[in-house]
């Protein structure tokens, strides 16, 4: 069996134009962290230091509720990465009580984390033990 080979090609300004198959892996860093996203701008926005993952604040209109845990965790994971982004030692995240479906997931998240080195589920005046402080290294 043979090896396919790639070619790298130039364009008329001599730049390199990649095969089909290949990708940039700074670009897809970039769609990952939602920099490239026309919605947003490229520079680091300033961030709050709790966010509230409660459905009804994160989204407009009515959301299936199988979506609803997808959605909560897809927003915890833009919100970790721009704190960690933006430089921030902690930040509170607000899941709420309930079943403890979203707690539990976070904290999977959390306990992978390399740039987590903690995290507390203690009591707050304001949030009950509806809340979470995690901080960075």
């Amino acid at each position: 069996m043979k090896k396919k080979k790639h070619h790298i090609k130039t364009d008329d300004t001599g730049e390199k134009k990649s095969n089909k198959g290949d990708f940039d892996p700074e670009l897809l860093r970039m769609y990952l962290m939602r920099a490239t996203n026309p919605g947003t701008s490229n520079k680091i926005e300033r961030f709050d230091d709790t966010v509230d993952l409660h459905i009804e604040k994160s989204q407009q209109g009515k959301i299936p509720p199988q979506d609803a845990l997808f959605i909560q965790l897809e927003n915890f994971e833009y919100a970790l990465d721009k704190a960690i982004a933006s430089g921030k030692l902690e930040f509170r995240v607000i899941h709420g009580l309930g079943k403890g479906k979203l707690k539990e997931e976070i904290c999977k998240i959390l306990n992978k984390h390399p740039h987590v080195r903690s995290y507390e589920n203690d009591y707050h005046s304001r949030y009950g033990y509806g809340s979470t402080i995690i901080y960075l290294q």
